[in-house]
């Protein structure tokens, strides 16, 4: 399942694959195993909260973390009740331990930004084993179906445009990292499906809704973004700075 998902990731897939897969703990001796979902384990507290975790957002959709994995502080044992996304920000040594015994450690840089995708159920435990301390935004998706609703289709969607790349492409998401120059203009567009965005450098942007409606947003490294999908179109201008973002377009 997982070198199926290496297929069909975009450019950068390899080495997000590769993250995702040391952080899970699926390596040992550089051969991939079967992950073992914990189908009913009561015992075991879901991933976050914990220590080195806080909160960023949360709505019927999804919950938000970010996290650091703190030098020499293990975490207790737990289980992903999630399928679950997100963005390394910071490459970090880990130790990753299951429930039988066998553990994983990742000593081996990987590129940042780099996304991943890991199935809910599995259960593991990690533990920060040096300098620096990995970082990341972690994306719990609920298990929610949204109503049903009719996408727009007198609008052009966001994705894809001018300045982004896909990165992931996955039955629950797509993943795609955008970049944007100072002066550029996205056209109006709309967002046909629930988005998060991970913003990996700040900028200010002036919107303007299709009634006129304007409204200038200034975002900062590690600022997180809910956009819900809906009939809201809108056309953007980069007025400071050079803003980049992880966009994350949920599939329902």
């Amino acid at each position: 399942m997982v070198a199926a998902r290496e297929r069909r990731s975009g450019p950068g897939g390899g080495s997000a694959l590769l993250a995702a897969l040391m952080f899970c703990g699926l390596l040992v001796g550089g051969a991939a195993v079967s992950a073992q979902p914990a189908q009913d384990e009561p015992e075991y507290p879901h991933a976050y909260p914990r220590e080195g975790s806080r909160s960023a957002s949360r709505n019927e959709r999804v919950i938000i973390w970010e996290v650091v994995w703190p030098d020499g502080v293990p975490a207790e044992y737990h289980w992903h009740r999630y399928d679950m996304t997100g963005v390394f920000l910071r490459w970090g040594p880990l130790r990753v331990k299951r429930p039988d015994g066998t553990f994983t450690v990742s000593e081996t840089p990987f590129e940042v930004p780099s996304t991943f995708l890991l199935p809910k159920g599995v259960t593991h435990k990690e533990e920060g084993i040096g300098q620096p301390e990995r970082h990341s935004i972690m994306i719990d998706m609920k298990d929610c179906t949204p109503p049903p609703r009719e996408p727009r289709t007198d609008v052009p969607p966001a994705m894809p445009h001018a300045g982004a790349t896909l990165v992931l492409d996955e039955e629950r998401v797509r993943v795609s990292d955008v970049r944007l120059a100072e002066g550029q203009e996205l056209p109006l567009h709309v967002h046909n499906n629930d988005t998060v965005a991970v913003i990996l450098e700040g900028g200010t942007l002036r919107e303007t809704d299709e009634d006129g409606t304007a409204n200038t947003r200034t975002c900062a490294y590690k600022d997180v973004f809910f956009w819900p999908a809906g009939g809201r179109a809108h056309r953007d201008v980069v007025v400071e700075g050079t803003p980049r973002a992880f966009l994350f377009e949920l599939q329902d």
